[in-house]
């Protein structure tokens, strides 16, 4: 009787060892998440929108543009290495790179920029720009700031949308 005690006790500890997970723990990063909503005026045109950001320092800044009840309609991603500009209304997208960026503005833009742009604003935001004969406004009011832990950014699968121009996304 003590052996069968023994060999079950034995085999019960394999079953535990063998159900646990193999995967790897996720790394949870800090990010700071918030609420802003952005008036962007296009020359004559003026456009309102309420937005989510999410800033994963040094890695990536997300800004969701998110008008009617939460559903997401358009999208930019910003790393260390490009921009990446996402149409979800009409599935299509455009990559761009700072140098790229830089040729449409007279002032220089990186990613530490604009994460220090982000980082060091108040309530609100005012950036012009000119680009060619067109002129670019946008103010945003900032929301409350909250941080807290999340899982590894989650950039979007762009093979869903086709790859285009940014004058096909954007009227420049």
């Amino acid at each position: 009787m003590y052996k069968i005690k023994h060999i079950l006790l034995i085999i019960v500890g394999l079953l535990l060892v063998s159900c646990a997970s193999n995967r790897p723990n996720r790394v949870h990063k800090q990010v700071m998440t918030q609420r802003t909503q952005v008036t962007l005026t296009f020359d004559q045109h003026e456009y309102k929108t309420n937005c989510m950001l999410k800033v994963w320092k040094n890695e990536l800044i997300v800004l969701s543009v998110t008008p009617v009840m939460g559903i997401e309609l358009f999208r930019l991603e910003a790393t260390p290495d490009q921009v990446t500009i996402i149409d979800k209304l009409n599935r299509r997208y455009t990559i761009m790179t700072y140098e790229d960026i830089n040729k449409l503005s007279p002032r220089r833009i990186s990613y530490k920029m604009l994460q220090l742009l982000i980082n060091k604003a108040g309530k609100e935001i005012n950036l012009d720009l000119q680009m060619g004969s067109h002129t670019l406004t946008l103010k945003a009011n900032m929301g409350q700031r909250e941080y807290n832990n999340q899982k590894e950014p989650q950039m979007v699968n762009t093979n869903k949308y086709k790859q285009v121009s940014l004058r096909e996304i954007l009227p420049i």
